[in-house]
């Protein structure tokens, strides 16, 4: 599961790096704000699965709680390359 991870971070990597080479496009004034939601939202989702992951651990103990922390890894992942991918396109826009 860390290998697929660190896959897909590298391969996001390149995708970012080649597409902001090739895209000289201005922002609007919206997009740049909808990154800043978006990047706000990804923010307090973070902050709220580690509080769950706290308390997970308080009440069950790290090994029952594992699965949990290596799901909202997974979907933590998930949000980044969302916004990433939405900040790329209104970039090429």
């Amino acid at each position: 599961m860390l290998k697929n991870i660190n896959l897909l971070k590298t391969y996001l990597s390149i995708v970012v790096f080649c597409t902001l080479n090739l895209a000289f496009a201005e922002e609007t004034t919206m997009e740049k704000a909808e990154t800043g939601v978006n990047q706000a939202a990804d923010s307090v989702k973070d902050t709220y699965r580690e509080a769950k992951e706290k308390g997970c651990e308080m009440i069950n103990g790290k090994m029952e709680c594992a699965a949990k922390k290596l799901k909202h890894k997974g979907q933590k992942l998930k949000d980044k390359v969302d916004t990433k991918a939405t900040d790329i396109k209104n970039k090429v826009d």
